[in-house]
């Protein structure tokens, strides 16, 4: 499977609570954890919005979903036979309603779905068949997508990694041209070099692989 292809599974699971939209995140590090969007490659406007709910988001909360394994949930009525079923109302995150199913695989790698949208609606099933198809998907990207566990690979150099972490911050290749006192040829050019030294699929993949690795923040 791949990385278009669970991206277009999270759509369906999205579409299937009547979600609007949705953002798989990975929680890394450790004394300053921070969330990472993935599946977010093939498009910009939505990786944009996935960093910016992320930065809002206090350490508290990125901590707890490090250590919580049920649903948190805002705005959703959840029917009133909930047995075996435990989740936890929060103040809202973003919108009116919100859902965020915590995840985690046996190697203690963790990350969240959030799924956002005025229309999502849940029954318990839903739920709990929802929360295990998350599971599996995450498990999935990490075996396609693993965590880094070592420096092995090119090196890639500072003007690169100032690039990358430009186009991290939202700047455009003209604008990090400007920025560096670069030709645009040549900012687009230390671009394709991380995107493949990173054997991401563009400069989007490539930043996001670059947040968990550790190399740009």
């Amino acid at each position: 499977m791949t990385l278009s292809d669970m991206a277009v599974e999270l759509q369906e699971l999205t579409e299937s609570i009547s979600a609007v939209r949705s953002h798989l995140y990975l929680v890394n590090g450790l004394g300053k954890p921070r969330l990472t969007p993935c599946l977010e490659q093939a498009n910009t406007q939505n990786h944009a919005e996935a960093l910016e709910l992320a930065g809002r988001l206090s350490k508290r909360f990125v901590d707890k979903l490090s250590e919580t394994f049920h649903p948190l949930l805002w705005g959703i009525a959840m029917p009133e036979e909930t047995f075996g079923v435990h989740w936890e109302e929060i103040p809202p995150l973003e919108g009116e309603r919100g859902l965020v199913l915590p995840l985690a695989t046996d190697q203690r790698h963790h990350g969240a779905i959030f799924f956002l949208g005025g229309g999502i609606c849940l029954e318990r099933d839903a739920l709990l068949d929802l929360h295990s198809r998350c599971h599996a998907l995450f498990t999935r990207f990490l075996e396609h997508d693993p965590l880094p566990g070592g420096t092995s690979g090119p090196a890639i150099s500072r003007r690169e990694l100032q690039c990358l972490k430009l186009t991290a911050n939202g700047l455009t290749s003209d604008e990090i041209a400007k920025r560096l006192g670069l030709s645009v040829h040549t900012a687009n050019q230390y671009l394709a070099n991380t995107t493949q030294k990173l054997n991401a699929v563009n400069r989007v993949h490539a930043v996001a692989k670059a947040l968990r690795k550790g190399l740009i923040d």
